[in-house]
């Protein structure tokens, strides 16, 4: 009964990864998997929302193991695909993306060597950086351990736009996230890119490009959802447009202020305390 009343309030559940969904060990916790696994056996479409590359997600999409590949949007909307356990033969299927044009990709470059940022340069196929230094290395590793995939060192990231194509996002790692990307704001012609302030760095995204926006096409376009179906969780601000346009936003305890002052409601426990997981143990009882 708890299952079927969830399925016919809601028909997806979209989850943000860091500050949300997983704890802050970066691990996906037992009572979080067997929530989301009643989800999923309820007949809701589990939907992961989520600035991290896909290479990144693929060992919380062996750990969940659902039957089914599960809709993604990625690299902070830049693209969404369906990814599946690998014991299920599934390559990856690419349903949208949308990355910085060469123009705005230059220009992006050229701002953090002016600042002395180490940037990232991330593409579907995984992220390379050039750290010119010591502590450019450091900040490197420590955004390494974040994500949970190496990057490719490389001379000059100038050079991948030769290599490797344009970039679905470039990301730039700083002391002060949020002061950093005010400045990157002032600093980039207007139009160009969509910045965003996270965990311990910056991205740059296509000006139209956010996970709130790829969510809606994913719903709309591939799952036949619509958003008013939706309820999403987040903590930070790339989750700010995706809160606002489904049709249940709830930002986590542990969120930034400016998240909950635009969400429906705030959670009650932290991502540390297991929210999510507290939050559909509710709906599903």
């Amino acid at each position: 009964m708890a299952a079927r009343a969830l399925s016919r309030r809601f028909r997806a559940v979209a989850l943000d990864m860091d500050g949300t969904l997983l704890s802050n060990l970066q691990t996906l916790t037992p009572r979080t998997v067997e929530a989301l696994r009643r989800v999923e056996a309820a007949g809701l479409k589990v939907i992961i929302a989520t600035g991290r590359p896909a290479a990144a997600l693929q060992p919380f999409i062996e750990q969940l193991g659902f039957p089914k590949p599960i809709p993604t949007v990625c690299f902070n909307g830049a693209s969404a695909m369906m990814l599946a356990p690998r014991s299920h033969g599934e390559e990856r299927r690419v349903l949208l993306t949308q990355g910085l044009s060469r123009e705005s990709a230059l220009q992006i470059l050229d701002i953090c060597e002016k600042n002395g940022w180490c940037a990232s340069y991330c593409h579907a196929a995984g992220a390379a950086a050039a750290p010119r230094d010591a502590s450019h290395e450091e900040r490197l590793q420590n955004f390494e351990r974040l994500e949970g995939i190496k990057q490719e060192r490389v001379a000059s990231l100038h050079a991948m736009l030769e290599a490797a194509g344009l970039p679905l996002k470039l990301v730039a790692l700083v002391d002060n996230p949020e002061k950093c990307a005010e400045e990157a704001r002032s600093a980039i012609d207007k139009g160009s890119a969509h910045v965003i302030a996270a965990e311990m760095h910056i991205e740059f995204l296509d000006p139209v490009v956010c996970k709130g926006h790829t969510l809606a096409k994913l719903c709309t376009e591939h799952l036949g959802i619509g958003l008013e179906d939706v309820i999403a969780f987040g903590d930070n601000h790339n989750d700010s447009e995706m809160l606002q346009l489904v049709g249940h936003g709830v930002a986590m305890k542990n969120a930034k202020d400016a998240l909950k002052a635009v969400s429906t409601r705030v959670c009650r426990w932290t991502n540390d305390e297991e929210g999510v997981a507290q939050e559909l143990e509710l709906l599903l009882d």
